[in-house]
């Protein structure tokens, strides 16, 4: 069997996201939110207990974290601050990806000074 394209990992996984139909490993959806100058950017990932779940999942669903993985540890390498929030409460730094958080935001590199 062949190995999907990521083209197709992100179609799977999107239509996935339209239906509702998700691995048991699966708490629920996050989000992480970009914040750029033309506006916020808004992806979705599979949220999970741990990375050590990765193996329960679809491939889609694998494409999904590791994309989302992949999202904060840019914006990290540009020195982007991450933000774990939670309605109602103050936002909490974050250093690393969480794959059991709802909701992640990235805010856009501050210069000047």
């Amino acid at each position: 069997m062949a190995t999907p394209s990521t083209v197709e990992l992100e179609r799977a996984w999107q239509a996935r996201c339209q239906i509702g139909q998700f691995s048991p490993a699966i708490l629920g959806l996050g989000t992480i939110r970009v914040m750029g100058r033309s506006g916020d950017a808004t992806v979705q990932f599979p949220r999970i207990a741990s990375l050590d779940a990765l193996g329960e999942l679809e491939p889609d669903e694998q494409y999904a974290v590791q994309a989302a993985q992949a999202i904060i540890t840019q914006a990290q390498a540009e020195r982007r601050a991450v933000f774990a929030v939670v309605p109602g409460q103050t936002p909490e730094r974050v250093t690393a990806f969480h794959p059991d958080v709802e909701s992640l935001m990235i805010v856009a590199r501050i210069a000047g000074g």
